[in-house]
């Protein structure tokens, strides 16, 4: 699957492809994709996408049946939006219908649109919620080239967001955890939030048992330094934790009531050197809040 790369600016998002399987479980992924589009200015892409794979099996008849019904359900759609004072036809929205395989659909969408960041969710009924983070989450997450927000099925509410005060993002002093550090910088610096920067101490050595503020006070200097100067006027803030990789990012975004945790990954072998797929996974799907991915490059300045 092609990968190439779509570039997105530092400190704004201007194109946003959000995903909905057109059930009330979407309606969260709605609500926070056009929040978020709107913190940024953004044009936002509202899109179907019609498995026409399995309306097959059916007959033609069953595709034609598939088409209708998602149809329907768009203009419904809408006109919820409208109601909300979330969609109007003069607005930069747009809703839009795709057919084919879910996940390559919304990743040559995106391609072609070159949108900046993918709105989806991972629970609900057909399409993106046919599988609790199946294969449409994980291709998705794996090969997109622009940061990917994800709704997981612990957020309850459906209002989507007023403003980001707190972003938490966990980094492992990798080389590949510096983007999404910095981005997450670049988004708080956007809208006056507050970053918290967190690294999580899962193998404690004999070392950082007998000494453990010495850790502490060495880990820190090297995060500072991978911040650098993103950190001038911005209010960020360093904590290090002893304690498992996912339960640990979790508490400490419970802690600080986050409501957004920006988490750098690479497509091969998981997120950075230590926070593998499955703690990814265990991530989005505990959250209480939106999970942003990231892998690949700053985004140019």
């Amino acid at each position: 699957m092609a990968t190439a790369e779509i570039p997105i600016t530092s400190a704004g998002i201007h194109s946003l492809l959000i995903a909905t399987d057109l059930t009330h479980h979407s309606d969260a992924v709605v609500a926070f994709g056009l929040d978020f589009a709107r913190l940024f200015g953004a044009h936002s892409e509202i899109a179907y996408v019609l498995p026409a794979g399995e309306y097959a099996l059916a007959g033609p008849e069953g595709v034609l049946a598939g088409r209708d019904a998602a149809r329907r359900d768009l203009l419904d759609l809408k006109s919820r939006l409208r109601r909300n004072a979330a969609y109007d036809d003069e607005s930069d929205q747009q809703v839009m219908l795709l057919e084919g395989p879910v996940a390559e659909c919304l990743l040559q969408c995106a391609r072609e649109k070159k949108i900046n960041l993918i709105v989806v969710g991972t629970h609900g009924r057909g399409g993106l919620g046919k599988a609790l983070l199946g294969s449409v989450a994980e291709k998705v997450f794996r090969h997109s080239p622009v940061p990917v927000l994800t709704i997981g099925p612990n957020i309850h509410h459906t209002r989507g967001w007023a403003s980001v005060r707190q972003i938490l993002a966990p980094c492992d002093l990798t080389p590949k955890s510096h983007p999404a550090v910095r981005y997450a910088c670049d988004l708080a610096r956007a809208h006056d939030s507050r970053v918290t920067v967190l690294y999580v101490v899962e193998d404690a050595s004999e070392g950082t048992r007998v000494d453990p503020e010495r850790v502490k006070a060495s880990i820190r200097e090297r995060l500072v330094d991978i911040v650098g100067r993103k950190a001038e006027d911005l209010d960020v803030s360093y904590r290090i934790e002893f304690g498992r990789v996912a339960p640990t990012i979790l508490d400490a975004a419970c802690s600080i009531s986050a409501e957004l945790i920006v988490l750098g990954i690479r497509p091969s072998s998981g997120v950075l050197d230590r926070f593998q797929w499955p703690i990814a996974y265990e991530l989005v799907r505990e959250a209480t809040c939106p999970v942003l991915t990231m892998r690949g490059k700053t985004p140019a300045q």
